[in-house]
């Protein structure tokens, strides 16, 4: 055995452990899987559809539980948000005082996993369309909470002269995470015709068993992290903490940040806008291609590989521009990228635009959503990382609605699906304004390596 006394002991004991950057990195890369491959392209729709539409008899009575199964999903996923609203600073408040943010990821992102893991409950039965419903927005509120608690970690496992890097590549390897599971669920059930495992469609096993990899991915790509989180030192020891002294000192905390920290207050405001409208590019993504360009479920699946890997790469190169210049020109060069591009697939209706176009817009969400959370760090005053980020996932819920609203007000109003685009365009637009004028400081340029 190894005594101190031996050199090469004493350099191992004086060499400080390596920040876990890797399995960040890699949680996202699991945690992509939910939102491209049930939330997005493939489990949401099998559940709004068909699972919706069986029994339907007719154009009309189809079309009817098509809307009724959208409704539902839809009203589920709005209560979700309210819990999330609830809940995140909440929880926050709590891991940062008592020192428990590491726990409560770990439960957060298992909870993630196990709720996925029962969603092969849903037969493809119409009377099983509040149970999908209910377990897909069950399983949006844990991997939002846990989302809280990964993003203060990176302050932690980074400096910041390299955080916009660090970030902007724990995105694109989440994109490219959703890239491979995507392909994976491509060819292992959908296609040809059931996939390469033969698991056959009666009562939708095909799509019912997808769940189940895209749970075991998740949580291979998730426990390095879950195992190897830094400590989070407690910010209030031995306190006696209750839920209602939670949310009395979240209170005091917005009062006090009114005064102390308006440019934050400012901050959680414009980004929330923005950052709705970016989460409304995906989240409409497979809509938009079905309803307005008629694409098939394979073509849907195939350009969701396409809109990851070219976020992926737009990431990747956004982390290297915000550790050069700052997190600020990213944010307005992205948004700036997403209302014009917008309103070329508004102006310019072929299917070919859309491919062209759209793919040119995913170049510009990830690096937003990336030098946001990096902006955040560098606004949040030491130790209160995990609880800034549990109000900026409640700002965001709260401000939820305004893309999806947006994009449904401009459908009915014309009638047309593609017009829903404009809808999308002005929220960036509005976040863009309210962004623009935040004096930001120190914290929106790039900082200097020491």
């Amino acid at each position: 055995m190894a005594t101190l006394s031996d050199p090469g002991a004493r350099r191992s004991a004086a060499r400080p452990s390596r920040p876990p950057v890797v399995p960040f990195a890699l949680w996202d890369g699991g945690m992509s899987a939910f939102s491209s491959v049930i939330l997005t392209f493939v489990f949401a729709t099998y559940v709004a559809s068909a699972v919706a539409t069986e029994g339907a008899v007719g154009d009309a009575a189809i079309t009817a539980a098509q809307a009724h199964g959208s409704q539902v999903l839809t009203t589920w996923q709005a209560l979700g948000a309210v819990a999330i609203a609830l809940l995140a600073p909440l929880l926050g408040n709590l891991a940062d005082r008592g020192g428990a943010r590491n726990t409560l990821l770990r439960i957060t992102t298992l909870a993630t996993v196990v709720t996925i893991a029962l969603m092969p409950l849903v037969a493809l039965d119409s009377d099983y369309l509040t149970l999908g419903a209910a377990l897909i927005a069950l399983a949006v509120v844990f991997s939002e909470l846990a989302g809280v608690f990964v993003n203060s970690v990176l302050p932690e496992i980074s400096t910041p002269a390299n955080r916009g890097r660090i970030s902007g590549t724990a995105w694109a390897v989440g994109y490219w995470g959703s890239i491979v599971c995507l392909g994976m669920v491509l060819v292992l059930f959908v296609m040809p015709g059931t996939g390469l495992l033969g698991i056959t469609g009666d009562d939708g096993w095909n799509y019912r068993a997808i769940p189940l990899f895209v749970a075991l991915w998740i949580l291979v790509g998730t426990l390095p992290l879950m195992l190897r989180a830094p400590t989070h030192t407690a910010s209030a020891p031995g306190e006696r903490w209750t839920p209602w002294q939670g949310y009395a000192s979240i209170v005091r905390r917005v009062v006090r940040a009114f005064r102390e920290e308006p440019v934050m207050l400012q901050y959680l405001v414009a980004s929330a806008i923005y950052r709705d409208g970016l989460g409304a590019v995906f989240s409409i993504a497979g809509v938009l291609a079905a309803n307005a360009y008629g694409f098939s479920p394979v073509e849907i699946i195939v350009f969701g590989i396409a809109a990851n890997l070219v976020a992926g790469f737009g990431v990747f190169l956004g982390g290297k521009f915000d550790d050069r210049f700052g997190p600020r020109p990213v944010i307005i060069g992205g948004c700036l990228g997403v209302v014009v591009l917008g309103l070329v697939v508004l102006l310019l209706g072929s299917t070919l635009v859309f491919w062209v176009a759209g793919l040119a817009i995913c170049l510009f969400v990830g690096p937003v959503q990336s030098a946001s959370r990096n902006l955040l760090t560098r606004l949040s005053q030491p130790g209160r990382e995990t609880e800034n980020f549990g109000l900026y996932a409640t700002t965001g819920r709260a401000l939820g609605f305004l893309g999806t609203a947006a994009f449904a007000a401009t459908v009915a109003i014309s009638g047309d699906t593609r017009t829903g685009i404009l809808g999308i365009v002005l929220v960036m637009a509005l976040g863009l304004i309210a962004f623009l004028p935040i004096r930001l400081g120190a914290a929106g340029r790039a900082s200097v390596a020491t």
